[in-house]
């Protein structure tokens, strides 16, 4: 009889911890997603430079700037330059399933990857200014969508935690 409740003890802790755990989980996904779009914005622009001052092929110019771009931003950069030179995609169709396939370690939100997408649709094929003006209207978008991402974050961030450990306690008095 004592080791059965212990046992209920036990197991109500486990359940606890890893309802805590989620929503650390979440909690810290709803933080990391205005630095990332801060991140892209800084990449934007270097990009931007890049087509502005430099000349070198859009591939080469992505691995650069994914040299210097932290985070697992980087990773986007990679794949579309990986997808340019291996898969010989073109570019609008290189960016697309490079940002689909961030979705798995970036926490972009449909927005984000909106702006992105439509940003895709003239690297590498417009002239250079036109390539200019989209790479300026998406880091403006982006930077309207950080701000949002960090008023967001102050409610949230702490919501999900919260809820996380309320939703471990509700489980264990159900499950008493």
């Amino acid at each position: 009889m004592i080791g059965l409740i212990a046992l209920r003890w036990i197991l109500g802790l486990v359940v606890m911890v890893c309802t805590g755990l989620m929503g650390r989980i979440l909690a810290g996904s709803v933080r990391e997603r205005p630095r990332q779009l801060a991140v892209l914005q800084a990449s934007l622009a270097r990009m931007e430079t890049s087509i502005c001052h430099g000349m070198m092929f859009l591939p080469e110019a992505l691995e650069e700037l994914a040299g210097v771009t932290p985070g697992p931003v980087r990773y986007l950069f990679l794949e579309a330059a990986h997808l340019l030179v291996q898969e010989e995609l073109p570019m609008a169709l290189a960016w697309r399933r490079a940002i689909l396939a961030a979705r798995g370690y970036l926490v972009f939100t449909r927005d984000d990857e909106r702006v992105l997408l439509m940003l895709g649709n003239s690297l590498g094929i417009s002239p250079r200014d036109d390539q200019i003006r989209h790479l300026t209207a998406a880091k403006s978008q982006l930077a309207r969508l950080e701000a949002e991402a960090r008023e967001k974050e102050q409610h949230l961030a702490r919501l999900y935690h919260a809820l996380g450990w309320a939703a471990g306690v509700i489980l264990i008095l159900i499950l008493i």
